[in-house]
């Protein structure tokens, strides 16, 4: 076939030329299409299965939820609106539960208590700086000689007192004579010694228990002295303290005779002092675990009102307990010496411990001769008795320092949670607080009506 022949051919189907060649190209291309997409509708169908395995694995297994108080709501399958509402009303149980529990330890320890003198704290009026801290004075003093007469406390024998009754005895003995006559020398010795226990007798018969000043320690009023509001807050605080732990050791003794009672005489009750406060009393304490401020990583007080979401965390190095100041307490531990009946101790301990949030930390007993406590103006009857050294930790909450009536909140739709950013507004003073490392954000935002001094001056009230 010649060339021309081919050309003529070609031109006169060339259509049908042109149908083939594209008839050709598009089959090709869409077999290698076909074959991309079936690797894609492969992966996609994979990738379904496992999320289908994965729903059927869920449906066919358990669900714990785990809530506050070791409450466990449980379901099988996802979680559906029914087992939503389980655990919602669990919640709410929760904080319920929660909520009456704050409230009977609140209840159980603040006792409705709060400064003597509210215009004192935080910050006294500006008319009146002069004249509240001494009225204070005088309303501590009042309150510790009421708190005496509610325990029954009796001072022990003054010697001039017992001299005076054996003057009066041996007058009425010698009957006009001017000396004892020899032959009644001995029946003389034994009514003076009889005298003697019978005037010690009598003293402790009016009341229940010898209550030495260190007992209280509370010092006199200097009109010359500036003093820190911190420092008579302290005042007020440590009255509490001994409140609680003189109706604690008073409570199993009777009204009147000190040698019938398990708590013969106390000597002391030191709380200790707060090492970043240099107010309070002067009194030397025994070492121990120090009181500190907020410093990061150091001993005693710490923490804060911000740090209530923070967990409580012991530290058996601290003490046996472990506790130590935080945001929600503080540990104030106090040192006692007293006399107890020594068979008696252990009730004794439980009242302690019963009173408040008091634990135990520490016992030593040394024996008492009785005879020779006569000689303190002390008559403990006829019972073993016994010196003993106890230290009690005590904690605080910090919301017996604040006034609930002014506390504002912060706005939080959980009834339960509200309490933690509410605004606080304290009794207790800022250069204690800081003291104790709370946070002090507005020093001007809780002081009185008046506003708080920050410059030279404010250190202390006369």
């Amino acid at each position: 076939m010649n060339t021309k022949k081919v050309i003529a051919l070609l031109k006169a189907n060339l259509w049908s030329l042109l149908t083939l060649v594209l008839s050709l190209g598009i089959g090709g291309g869409a077999v290698v299409w076909a074959s991309g997409e079936r690797g894609k509708v492969e992966s996609t169908l994979a990738e379904r299965a496992k999320v289908v395995n994965q729903l059927d694995g869920f449906h066919r297994g358990n669900l714990d939820v785990s809530i506050a108080g070791n409450n466990i709501v449980s379901g099988s399958g996802v979680p559906t609106s029914q087992l939503i509402e389980q655990v919602n009303a669990q919640v709410e149980r929760s904080n319920a539960y929660a909520k009456s529990f704050v409230a009977d330890a609140e209840s159980f320890h603040l006792r409705n208590r709060k400064p003597f003198n509210t215009e004192l704290f935080p910050e006294p009026p500006s008319s009146k700086r002069e004249v509240i801290p001494e009225t204070f004075h005088g309303q501590m003093a009042s309150a510790y000689a009421q708190l005496e007469g509610e325990v029954a406390a009796v001072k022990p024998l003054g010697e001039d007192e017992l001299v005076d009754k054996l003057r009066a005895r041996r007058r009425m003995y010698l009957g006009g004579l001017d000396e004892i006559p020899q032959e009644n020398l001995d029946d003389y010795r034994v009514a003076m010694s009889e005298q003697r226990v019978s005037s010690l007798r009598d003293r402790a018969m009016e009341g229940g228990v010898y209550l030495d000043a260190a007992a209280t320690n509370f010092p006199p009023y200097e009109q010359t002295k500036s003093y820190a509001l911190g420092e008579l807050y302290l005042w007020q605080w440590d009255y509490w303290i001994r409140e609680d732990i003189l109706r604690a050791l008073t409570a199993n003794n009777r009204p009147e005779g000190v040698f019938e009672n398990p708590v013969k005489r106390i000597r002391r009750i030191s709380p200790e002092p707060i090492a970043a406060f240099q107010g309070g009393s002067e009194q030397p304490r025994p070492g121990g675990m120090g009181m500190g401020g907020g410093a990061p990583g150091a001993g005693g007080m710490g923490g804060g009102a911000d740090s209530l979401d923070q967990p409580i965390t012991n530290d058996l190095s601290y003490s046996l307990t472990g506790r130590q100041s935080n945001g929600v307490w503080d540990v104030r531990p106090v040192d006692i010496l007293m006399v107890v009946e020594t068979a008696r101790l252990p009730e004794v301990i439980d009242e302690l411990t019963r009173e408040n949030f008091f634990t135990v930390l520490d016992v030593s007993l040394t024996p008492v001769d009785s005879f020779a406590a006569l000689a303190e103006g002390c008559y403990y009857g006829s019972a073993p008795v016994s010196d003993v050294a106890l230290r009690l930790e005590t904690v605080w909450f910090r919301s017996l320092h604040q006034d609930k009536s002014k506390a504002t909140s912060a706005g939080s739709t959980d009834e339960f949670d509200a309490g933690v950013g509410a605004q606080v507004s304290w009794w207790m003073p800022t250069d204690l607080r800081k003291a104790l490392g709370i946070p002090v954000t507005d020093p001007m935002g809780d002081q009185g009506m008046d506003g708080g001094m920050t410059g030279p001056g404010s250190e202390g009230w006369r």
